[in-house]
């Protein structure tokens, strides 16, 4: 499991709906040798004063939302859509969220203190320091393919190329800092990689 990503939200209930999954990959918290494609940073989104709650629901609530049902992807169905965001909605008020879209804050929110946790330090260093690290362990890789290799290359500079992203306030860093473990042992639950 990992928690979504805003570029990634707004499709989730009509991805569903084409039988893909709805956990996008957290970006700069993960290896550099690991998929290419999950080097760049999330969008940002509306950052909020993370609470253990809003963790906790959001620890529950993705696999829930994984777990709705899929449909064709190329015969789109507006009734079966309708009915996977009344779903999806029931689901993130259940785990404590007013609404879809706070449980996309709360989720942005994390996403962007994971983007600067060092996974093998498990603190906060920044998203450019952590990109820098994984650029380097990256280039270091001999067993990665060539065309592999320069395909996560090209995502990670592009990503130094974005800038450092705003930093999280002081206390959502604590909060998902003290959370780390929980939510990289949920990360791995959900795509079969160990963090």
């Amino acid at each position: 499991m990992t928690i979504l990503s805003r570029s990634l939200f707004a499709a989730s209930v009509s991805a569903l709906l084409a039988g893909t999954a709805l956990v996008p990959g957290i970006a700069l918290a993960q290896a550099p040798a690991q998929a290419p494609a999950q080097a760049t940073a999330p969008e940002p989104g509306k950052a909020i004063a993370l609470t253990q709650g809003q963790i906790d629901g959001l620890l529950v609530a993705q696999p829930e939302l994984a777990r709705l049902p899929g449909a064709a992807p190329d015969e789109p169905d507006p009734k079966a859509e309708a009915q996977a965001q009344a779903e999806a909605e029931a689901i993130v008020k259940r785990n404590g969220f007013a609404s879809l879209e706070e449980f996309q804050d709360a989720s942005d929110t994390v996403d962007a203190v994971l983007g600067g946790i060092d996974p093998e330090t498990k603190s906060y260093i920044g998203a450019t320091p952590l990109l820098k690290k994984q650029l380097a362990a990256l280039q270091a890789d001999k067993a990665m393919p060539a065309e592999e290799k320069a395909d996560a290359v090209k995502e990670i500079e592009a990503a130094l190329a974005a800038g450092e992203p705003e930093k999280p306030s002081p206390a959502n860093i604590t909060l998902v800092t003290r959370n780390y473990a929980r939510l990289s042992a949920a990360m791995a639950e959900g795509d079969g990689k160990p963090k």
